[in-house]
């Protein structure tokens, strides 16, 4: 530090700054900036049919995603067939790239050097650990400074170190390689954001000290962690042991929704130990408690962020993934296919009338997607437009036609395999109308049902195109 006498003043932490992320409800905080924000809809129903009429009892149109909060920034702001390929442009932080500078020990004070050096942030250290991070979706999207501050940034929370330097003194980029941090880590459970320190010279910052925001203390973080290795362990153990992918990513979407309650007020619901730990959580539990499994099985599974529509609300902050299946993209939404959030937050929704698991968002392309979810552009997504491991193409319960042949033939499966239900999911509005008016408007359904019945109960989803009969 320059003596008093001189014209330079350096003023030490001169300010500290706190960013808390977090996904309150589904709430996703610190992206604002940004979302593009489209309008959606999305709707279902529940009806009853009879032989001679059609009495409708229709659910709430929309169901709520959930209630919205702002976002938390505390003391300041500075918060095809196969569809294979990645976007093309992999540099999303060229635009800060001249606010990087690699520190060099020379520019450090012994105090400074140490703090590096005590996590592993030396000089020939670094190519190693950015080495380490290759083939993580949003760590190959940046430019080498970039990786550089991404590893700094993972290494400060990994051993939950306190104002250690980093090598930008941009705020945004900052921001954002932070951002690109928590998506490929859903191990970070112990994080709820970040706070940086600015030392300036003359006002000008020369460098920034970087911390985690820590959830809990070292001891609490290792008792929490044997907590959810157990928890995965159990998981893993019943695990499919075949080489398709699909298998794997379909058993871990239904596992989640199957072992977890959506509740907004749910502990920690921000992180891996609401779903591991607690079994109760919302979309950004449900969707890195995903990320983290998969993971573990070998994967490529990456957290997304964006908004959804509902009628009750418009631009709700949600958290989903993209997943890495048998070579192709798709989207899944674990949150969106649980019947205890479309029961909890749909109103008058009917739970024996809406199948536990509802497979409309699991392995889906990017347009399927996007009639009801808006993806961020924090980050670039592949296009995702491959159907082949879609869950109704393998399933076979897709149809390309309105053929009620077919239909007869899938009744006869569900009634031989035990269902409680028939689900149709058509490729597009036509097809779509066309079963509507057979099998409703005009009572087909009744030539496939195998008892006689007065009545039977259906729910449709106009977004997805899906009709569900109930058997």
């Amino acid at each position: 530090m320059n003596r008093p006498n001189t014209k330079k003043k350096v003023s030490m932490i001169l300010s500290t700054l706190l960013i808390c992320l977090s996904l309150s409800g589904c709430q996703y905080s610190s992206v604002d900036e940004y979302l593009e924000l489209l309008g959606m809809k999305e709707a279902s129903y529940e009806e009853e049919l009879t032989p001679d009429k059609v009495e409708i009892s229709q659910f709430p149109e929309e169901i709520p995603h959930m209630s919205s909060e702002e976002s938390s920034k505390e003391t300041s702001s500075a918060t095809k067939e196969e569809a294979q390929t990645l976007p093309e442009e992999k540099a999303d932080d060229e635009v800060y790239e001249a606010s990087y500078h690699q520190l060099t020990e020379s520019e450090l004070n012994d105090e400074m050097n140490a703090a590096r050096a005590a996590i592993g942030l030396t000089s020939d250290n670094i190519d190693r650990l950015k080495k380490e991070q290759e083939g993580n979706y949003a760590f190959d999207r940046l430019t080498e400074s970039g990786k550089t501050l991404y590893v700094e940034i993972l290494s400060i929370i990994e051993n939950q170190a306190e104002n250690v330097l980093v090598s930008s003194t941009n705020e945004e980029a900052i921001d954002l390689v932070y951002d690109y941090v928590t998506i490929d880590h859903p191990e970070l459970f112990y994080i709820d954001g970040y706070k940086y320190t600015n030392y300036t010279v003359d006002d000008v910052v020369t460098k920034v000290g970087f911390s985690g925001n820590y959830l809990y203390s070292k001891d609490e973080i290792e008792e929490r962690q044997t907590k959810i290795n157990n928890a995965v362990n159990a998981c893993l153990a019943g695990a499919p042991s075949s080489t398709d992918d699909y298998f794997a990513i379909k058993y871990v979407y239904e596992y989640i929704i199957k072992n977890t309650e959506y509740d907004v007020e749910a502990e920690d619901n921000q992180n891996i130990c609401s779903v591991f730990i607690n079994g109760s959580s919302v979309c950004n539990g449900y969707a890195k408690a995903a990320q983290y499994l998969l993971n573990k099985m070998g994967i490529k599974c990456t957290l997304v962020i964006g908004t959804v529509n509902t009628k009750s609300a418009k631009n709700e902050r949600h958290a989903w993934n993209i997943v890495q299946c048998n070579d192709a993209f798709y989207y899944f939404d674990v949150t969106w296919g649980d019947s205890s959030y479309q029961v909890g937050y749909g109103g008058s929704a009917d739970s024996t009338r809406i199948p536990e698991v509802n497979y409309d968002y699991l392995n889906v392309t990017t347009a399927e997607l996007c009639k009801n979810h808006t993806i961020s552009d924090i980050i670039k997504m592949p296009d995702c437009s491959s159907l082949k491991d879609n869950y109704y193409v393998r399933e076979d319960e897709y149809f390309t036609t309105a053929e009620l042949s077919l239909i007869a033939e899938l009744f006869d499966r569900r009634y031989q395999d035990g269902s409680d239900c028939v689900v149709i999911k058509c490729a597009d509005d036509s097809i779509y109308e066309a079963l509507f008016e057979e099998l409703i408007t005009n009572r087909k359904v009744f030539s496939y049902l195998r008892a006689q019945t007065a009545s039977v109960a259906y729910t449709t989803y106009e977004d997805t195109n899906t009709i569900i009969f109930w058997i």
